[in-house]
Order: C-alpha cells, then structure tokens, then sequence
C-alpha cells in the first residue's frame, strides 16, 4: 500500500523507514537518537527538529521534501506538490512546440463546463480545470490593465469559496456588476492599459 496523499509528518517517516527495511531502532542509531524518540515521531507525539529531520531524510535516502511536506518556495517542494497534482488531479508535463505545457489526462473542452454541470463535479481533475478557467479569465483581466496587482491579490485569496467579497469590493470601486469567474471563457488580454494603470502596475510590481 502506498502513503496516502495527506499522510502526517510521523506517517511520512514510518512509511519511508519501512520501505528502506529499518526498525526504529537501527534508524535511531543511525540517526543517534533514542528508539522511543522514533517512536513518537511516528506516532505523531513529538516533531523532530531541523537537523534530526535532515538526519532522518540522509539515512533513508529520501528527499528532505518528500518527507517534511512541500514548500512550494523551495525547488524540491515544488516538485513535491507537481507530484501531488499528477496523482490526485491528473496534470501532468509534456513538451509542445518545443516548450513545457501541464495538461490534463483527462482533458474537458471549455464548451462543455456550462451548463453541464455533471460533467464539471466528475472527478477531481475536471473540477479543477473548471475553477482554472476562473484563473484564466483573472489573468486575462490582469494583463490587460483591467485588474491592478492589489486586486489581483484580493481575488486569489477570495476565489472560488468568498467571491462575493470580491464582487462587492469591485462595486465599490465602479467596476461591472455582470463580470463572473464561474466557467466563463477567459477573457482575451488586448485591451491596452491606461498610462496610469500601467504606471500603477510597475509600481506595484518593483519595476
């Protein structure tokens, strides 16, 4: 049986230690730490700091991210979440023209997310790519002048769950009331921006 996509920290270590054929023993004395200290780790008692945790990853010979959990800041945890992504939701790397894509196995043309909604909630990996049209479209907007960066921000912590925040703050500052994120199409980002809101963005962006 393989580690269960939300294993804990002290699952991670035990999954790890057994498939390199240790007991809690052997790996405590390879890592100079007591058998009950192991133990507990795995039992999810006691979290081992930095350097025992590095310890541990050395004497099993598994990347230090794999078993920590990733952070997506680090290189070595963002390929850990990539991973994740691959096995839950099916996006995977492949090569087109030349560039590397992520797509879907699974892949939905954009026409048939609405109304369908059967389609939509028919496994992990379609719901995603529907809320990825949301992300599509606010990307489209951003580029185009049509969101500033705080805005931008603003929706990413509001989207899919508080979008009526979002909408409401939009109101406050006279945008569309019609605008909508739930399975549009993206939105095409030709609209030139304003000489102010392009200056506004640069600003924002250190530039």
């Amino acid at each position: 049986m393989g580690l269960p996509i939300d294993a804990t920290l002290g699952e991670r270590i035990r999954f790890y230690r057994q498939q390199a054929g240790l007991t809690q023993k052997e790996l405590a004395g390879l890592c100079e730490v007591s058998e009950s200290a192991i133990r507990n780790y795995e039992l999810g008692n006691r979290v081992p700091d930095f350097l025992t945790l590095h310890a541990i990853t050395e004497k099993l010979r598994v990347n230090y991210a794999a078993i920590a959990g990733e952070k997506v800041t680090d290189l070595e945890g963002a390929l850990q979440a990539l991973y994740k992504l691959e096995e839950i939701y099916g996006l995977y790397p492949t090569e087109v023209d030349g560039q590397i894509h992520f797509v879907f196995r699974d892949g939905v043309a954009v026409d048939r997310f609405k109304p369908d909604l059967d389609t939509v909630m028919s496994s992990p990996g379609t719901l995603l790519q529907y809320r990825i049209l949301g992300l599509m479209k606010a990307c489209a907007l951003h580029d185009a002048g049509e969101l500033t960066d705080e805005e931008y921000a603003l929706w990413k912590s509001k989207f899919p769950a508080y979008m009526s925040d979002f909408y409401e703050f939009r109101k406050q500052v006279v945008r569309t009331e019609e605008e909508t994120f739930e399975g549009a199409a993206p939105v095409p980002a030709e609209k030139l921006q304003s000489p102010k809101r392009s200056r506004e963005r640069k600003i924002n962006s250190g530039r």
